[in-house]
C-alpha cells in the first residue's frame, strides 16, 4: 500500500479541471501500475469537494482517509502553460487540507502503508505539518519526501529540517538540491559530496534528483547514476516529478536497485509530459509502448 499524505486538490486549466496534489498524484499512478494507492487528505463540505472524492472513487481509490472540513473549502490550483507546456501556478490558501487532524483511522493506515510520500505544501500551517510529522513518526513503511521549496515559501528552512530526520528516500530537483545546500550551509560544495552528506546524516536509502529535459541523478552511498530524458516535446509538464517518484518507488518496491528503478521512472515522467493533467490514465504496458514507439521514431 502507497500511501499520498498531504495535499489533494483540483489543478484547474482554462478548459478542465484535473485531480492534483503531489501526493495523491503518486497516489493515483500507484494504483494505475497496479499497486494499492492510497488518498490521505482533507476536502472541504463543497461542491468541489464532493466532485473530487466522486473522481477519486471512480479511478478505484478509497475515500476512507479523505477528511471532511465542514468550515474551509476545497484547495485548488489555477494553472497556465507556456509554449514549452511548462506550467506557472496560483494555489489558494487557507483550505481543507491545511487543516489534517491525526486520528486514529490515520494511525491505523500509518502502520499499514508500505510507503507514504509526503511533501511541503500541506505543511506549510502548523496542524497540518504536526499531522503529517506524527504519521511519519508512526509510519513502518518507506518514508518518500518529494521536496517542493516553491511551495513551502518563507518556512521551506523549518519545514525541511523537521522532517528530514524522518526521511528514507528523497526526491527533488535541480533548483531545490541548491536551495537545501544553502539552507544546510553547504553552499559552494559539489553535488555529489552533498548528497554523500545527506545519504550519511539522515541515514537515506538514496536520493532522486530530477534535471527536467536534461536527465535525472540517483545518488546511492558513494556512487551516482545518471539516466537522460527522454527526446520528447513536451504537451503540459505538469506532474511529471510526481509520476517520476510513483514510477521509482513502486519499482523499488518490487525489488528493483533505485538505478533500475530510476530507468522506469524516467518513462513515467515522458508518458505523462505528453498528456494534459498531472495523471493520465495509464498502465505500465502503456508507459512501455510508447517509450519504444519515442525511442524508434528518434532513430529514424
Amino acid at each position: 500500500m502507497i500511501v499520498g499524505l498531504g495535499e489533494v486538490l483540483w489543478d484547474i486549466y482554462r478548459e478542465k479541471r484535473y485531480v492534483g496534489g503531489a501526493p495523491a498524484n503518486v497516489a493515483l499512478h500507484a494504483s494505475y501500475l497496479g499497486e494499492q494507492g492510497v488518498i490521505a487528505s482533507r476536502i472541504g463540505n463543497d461542491g468541489l469537494g464532493s466532485e473530487l472524492a466522486r473522481t477519486i472513487a471512480s479511478k478505484g481509490l478509497s475515500t476512507d482517509y479523505l477528511q471532511i472540513d465542514k468550515k474551509k473549502g476545497t484547495g485548488t490550483v489555477v494553472i497556465r502553460l507556456d509554449v514549452r507546456g511548462v506550467p506557472s501556478f496560483i494555489c489558494n490558501e487557507d483550505v481543507a487540507f491545511d487543516y489534517l487532524e491525526y486520528t486514529p483511522d490515520f494511525g491505523e493506515l500509518a502502520e499499514k502503508a508500505d510507503a507514504v510520500v509526503f511533501g511541503t505544501l500541506a505543511q506549510r500551517s502548523d496542524k497540518s505539518r504536526k499531522t503529517i510529522l506524527t504519521f511519519l513518526e508512526k509510519c513502518s513503511g518507506l518514508r518518500v519526501m518529494d521536496v517542493n521549496a516553491r511551495t513551502a515559501g518563507r518556512r521551506f528552512e523549518e519545514i525541511l529540517k523537521n522532517a528530514l530526520p524522518f526521511v528514507d528516500i528523497l526526491k527533488v530537483s535541480e533548483d531545490e538540491i541548491r536551495l537545501m545546500m544553502r539552507v544546510l550551509h553547504h553552499e559552494g560544495e559539489k553535488l555529489t559530496t552533498f548528497a554523500d552528506w545527506l545519504i550519511d546524516h539522515y541515514q537515506f536509502k538514496f536520493i532522486a534528483l530530477t534535471r527536467g529535459e536534461r536527465d535525472s541523478v540517483v545518488f546511492v552511498k558513494n556512487d551516482h547514476f545518471v539516466v537522460p530524458s527522454y527526446p520528447i516535446k513536451p504537451i503540459d509538464t505538469t506532474g511529471a516529478g510526481d509520476a517520476f517518484t510513483a514510477g521509482l518507488l513502486v519499482h523499488y518496491l518490487r525489488g528493483k536497485t533505485p538505478p533500475q528503478a530510476q530507468e522506469f521512472a524516467s518513462k513515467m515522467a515522458a508518458f505523462v509530459c505528453m498528456h494534459r493533467g498531472a495523471t493520465p490514465t495509464l498502465t505500465e504496458s502503456a508507459v512501455e509502448s510508447f517509450i519504444s514507439s519515442t525511442i524508434e521514431s528518434d532513430s529514424e
